[in-house]
């Protein structure tokens, strides 16, 4: 029976680390079904979707991701997850939004939180600050994709972001995604 696990680890930015984490993965006879991997700051962070199949792999990796916790600073953390019979929301994005304007806080919580109060799932999300200002201040940037369900009022979507990016004092786009 099909088993799928998600493999978290963060550690300082030094060469080899995917290459620790896949050697384990590999040796335990799992499988990279889907990862994300990016450098954070100084630090490297990966998320990994992994498949067993059987409960002996599943126990293997279990004892890999303990060894490798610690190892070269990194931080290693195995989360089971349940295989879905069917999926609950779609995950092809429709639209991607970018958020672009000076650094403050709360720019992602109040451009999510309204995300969320339209039934909008954000199936990538990404944020950096860029320092090139032309005046010397931090620049926030974030992108997101996302499934627009077709209940929701293009026009009035648009009107909310509009006024969201008018109340953070922020420029704020909304383009549909070609349909694949």
């Amino acid at each position: 029976m099909k088993k799928e696990f998600i493999i978290s680890a963060v550690g300082l930015n030094v060469p080899g680390i995917v290459a620790m984490v896949s050697k384990e993965i590999y040796n335990c006879g799992c499988n990279f079904e889907d990862s994300r991997m990016t450098l954070l700051g100084h630090h490297f962070a990966l998320m990994i979707l992994v498949s067993a199949s059987s409960e002996e792999m599943g126990g293997e990796l279990e004892a890999a991701c303990k060894r490798l916790d610690g190892d070269k600073d990194l931080k290693v953390a195995l989360f089971p997850v349940d295989v879905p019979g069917d999926k609950r929301y779609p995950t092809e994005p429709n639209y991607e939004i970018r958020v672009k304007g000076k650094d403050r806080m709360g720019i992602v919580y109040r451009a999510t939180q309204l995300l969320a109060s339209l039934n909008i799932n954000i199936v990538d999300l990404e944020t950096r600050i860029e320092s090139r200002a032309r005046n010397g201040e931090p620049v926030f940037l974030m992108r997101s994709s996302v499934v627009v369900p077709r209940e929701v009022d293009g026009e009035e979507l648009r009107k909310d972001l509009k006024l969201l990016a008018e109340d953070l004092q922020e420029m704020i786009s909304l383009t549909r995604l070609p349909e694949v």
